[in-house]
């Protein structure tokens, strides 16, 4: 580094936390400190023992501990290194057959250190034989690891190729930053309607007020008729402090309520995942406002940034 870029780091206070990264052997644990490192892919060989790392991320500069995941250093190194962690990154190869042995790793280690932040990476999702990422959530029963009070963060990403990378590593420096982050997503009210059938279905997370569902009910009108003009689409409408996302998908269009800063992008990512699994249902004739309640609840987990609105309900 220059003398210059020296003098102006010298005073900028920098917090660090450690980092604490674990998995099975062979899930990616070391390419994803390499890609942190080097902000490129760079071939590895399997980590014996552990490897220690130091890296500035953003405004925060990670330490990381990047432990074997071979079952002798699960015994004799985890513990320890877990119970100091400021947040723990648990790595799955998306492509690995040991899903079992992989879940039992995960809930043994992340009950060691009850406070520490979560970030689950489904790693090489570039390979073809890649499990979906639905069925690693439902196998690893990860939206009950949603529901703690900590923050737990679910992501499929490529440490290879890149891809959605920098969205995971992001998200855990916000958390450990007390920053909220960007891509948060809170569902207050979901709304399906059948352009068909002309059936509405509605299930709510939270209470809102009635002038301001009107406001919005008003404006999912008005938009529903203008993108019936085509078979897709999309629309945002604002009322008070929330969004109204509109989706479009001939023949079903979802309205989902969120706030005003939460993230629309995922919330199109919800809308788009919902209408998949709504239209099979639908198909078939079965489907009402407690099978929409249902399919909701199951696409929970893929809103990865979300945090468990309970609370705010019980409040009301």
């Amino acid at each position: 580094m220059s003398s210059i870029l020296r003098r102006i780091f010298k005073g900028e206070k920098v917090e660090k936390y450690e980092i604490t990264i674990i998995g099975l052997d062979g899930a990616g644990k070391t390419t994803i400190v390499n890609r942190l490192l080097r902000s490129e892919f760079v071939p590895t060989t399997r980590t014996l023992g552990v490897n220690y790392r130091t890296v500035r991320y953003r405004q925060i500069e990670f330490n990381l501990v990047d432990l074997g995941g071979q079952e002798i250093y699960r015994n004799l190194l985890w513990h320890d290194s877990l119970v100091k962690a400021s947040a723990i990154v648990f790595v799955l190869d998306s492509a690995d057959i040991r899903i079992a042995e992989a879940s039992e790793a995960f809930w043994d280690s992340i009950q060691k250190n009850e406070n520490a932040p979560v970030l689950f990476i489904a790693n090489k999702i570039d390979l073809a034989g890649a499990r979906a990422f639905d069925l690693i959530v439902q196998d690893l029963d990860l939206a009950r690891a949603q529901r703690s009070d900590r923050p737990v963060g679910l992501f499929r990403v490529s440490a290879k190729t890149g891809e959605n990378f920098y969205d995971a590593f992001d998200w855990i420096a916000d958390i450990l930053a007390g920053i909220e982050s960007t891509f948060k997503c809170k569902v207050r009210v979901v709304i399906l309607i059948d352009l068909e059938t002309h059936q509405i279905y509605t299930t709510k997370f939270t209470n809102i007020e009635s002038f301001i569902l009107d406001q919005l009910n008003t404006g999912i009108s008005e938009t529903v008729r203008e993108l019936s003009k085509n078979p897709t689409g999309m629309e945002v409408i604002t009322a008070s402090d929330l969004q109204l996302v509109i989706v479009k998908n001939h023949p079903l269009v979802i309205g989902l309520i969120i706030g005003y800063s939460d993230s629309v992008v995922r919330s199109k990512l919800i809308a788009e995942r919902l209408m998949k699994t709504a239209s099979a249902s639908i198909e078939i004739d079965q489907f009402d406002s407690r099978v929409l309640l249902k399919l909701m609840e199951k696409q929970w987990p893929l809103d990865i940034y979300k945090q468990i609105i309970r609370s705010e309900d019980n409040t009301k």
